[in-house]
């Protein structure tokens, strides 16, 4: 079996010996693990850290207060299907009055960035387990408002337990437990990104680079969808907002990137947890930040060679570990050559395995220091 970084079992420099396991030294490692595990470091995300925060000039807002129940709600620019307002909680929201499908649009000049949109939504009934709501932001094509889409459609279905997909990426969260419980949704477009919160906590972020040129965000719309059923969807607390400030660009140091300078450039540390899952070469969907943050270092610290360097710890094959450093040095060098237009002539890529620690390989927060990438911008 072929074991990675981090997961052989007592190979290379942690081997225990000739030692009798007495049910005391059990007892004792056991306890010592249990230590290790409690204070090791903690992984932190975007999902983590990033709490969800309003546009500061807000557009519009309904509540739906003053719409009365049984009619049919204001402020929507089109709707296809029939819609009324209902009353739950001492609240008024508007829902689908048939089982089939329901649209509502909404013409607003959002710009190419720097808004969000938000609103609460329940399950009523016991719907089907296709996407019964899907928030779909409306691409502008010249003086038609609502003839064209972005490829961010936010889908928000299932049975009980909600699932959250954005389309192209796949399920992004899930929130269990949802029948008859409200949740607050909100997308945000912000410093080129496009990110998902669910109660407040962000769910996934991704590139909002998809409209065209001269083009710009026109409007939205709700789509009840699949197995909807009547009254089966609730929604309510639509607010839309625009961001009057330009959002500040997280600093190297504040994602966890230790920056070095010296008379030969710049080297740029990036931890394991940062860029990759636990024994994985693929960046993890968080480590785009962290490489967009990289991206605007280099360019703005212009150099003559951009050296790349994969490191593990001491733990597993020597074979092994060489190759899986190459591959993570690769992953991030891919990433800044195809996805953020680095010039590819100025790469070098190599993987060093447990070659040069930073920390001792014998405790387990020593071992997670080593295990990173390296990043050196040479004049």
């Amino acid at each position: 079996m072929t074991v990675s970084s981090g997961e052989a079992k007592n190979t290379g420099g942690e081997k225990m010996g000739n030692i009798k396991k007495t049910p005391l030294l059990a007892f004792i490692l056991t306890l010592f693990l249990a230590f290790n595990m409690a204070f090791a470091e903690e992984l932190v995300t975007g999902k983590t850290k990033y709490k969800f925060e309003p546009g500061d000039k807000v557009l519009l807002q309904y509540s739906f207060s003053q719409c009365p129940v049984g009619e049919i709600p204001a402020g929507f620019d089109k709707i296809t299907g029939a819609v009324e307002c209902v009353k739950y909680e001492d609240h008024i929201w508007v829902a689908p009055s048939t089982d089939n499908d329901l649209r509502l649009y909404k013409k607003i000049d959002l710009g190419r960035d720097d808004f969000s949109i938000e609103f609460d939504s329940l399950e009523y009934q016991d719907v089907g387990d296709y996407p019964q709501l899907i928030l779909r932001l409306l691409e502008s094509r010249g003086s038609d408002w609502d003839k064209a889409k972005l490829p961010y459609d936010v889908v928000i279905g299932g049975r009980k337990t909600i699932s959250v997909r954005l389309e192209g990426i796949g399920e992004v969260t899930r929130v269990k437990g949802a029948h008859k419980k409200r949740i607050h949704f909100a997308i945000q477009a912000r410093r080129g990104q496009f990110r998902i919160y669910v109660d407040g906590k962000r769910a996934v972020s991704v590139p909002f680079d998809k409209l065209a040129p001269n083009e710009h965000v026109s409007g939205f719309e709700l789509m009840f969808v699949g197995d909807t059923n009547a009254y089966g969807i609730l929604l309510t607390n639509l607010k839309v907002a625009k961001y009057t400030k330009k959002e500040a660009k997280p600093s190297p140091e504040k994602l966890g990137i230790k920056v070095e300078k010296n008379k030969e450039g710049m080297k740029l540390t990036v931890p394991e947890r940062v860029l990759f899952n636990f024994n994985k070469f693929t960046l993890k969907p968080e480590a785009r930040e962290a490489l967009d943050v990289i991206a605007g270092v280099i360019r703005e610290n212009p150099s003559r060679a951009i050296l790349i360097t994969g490191y593990t710890d001491n733990v597993g094959s020597k074979a092994y570990n060489l190759k899986l450093s190459l591959q993570r040095a690769q992953s991030v060098a891919d990433y800044l050559m195809y996805c953020q237009n680095i010039n590819p002539d100025k790469f070098k890529i190599e993987g060093k395995g447990e070659a040069d620690p930073i920390a001792n390989n014998n405790t387990e927060e020593g071992r997670a220091k080593n295990r990173r990438v390296e990043i050196k911008l040479v004049k």
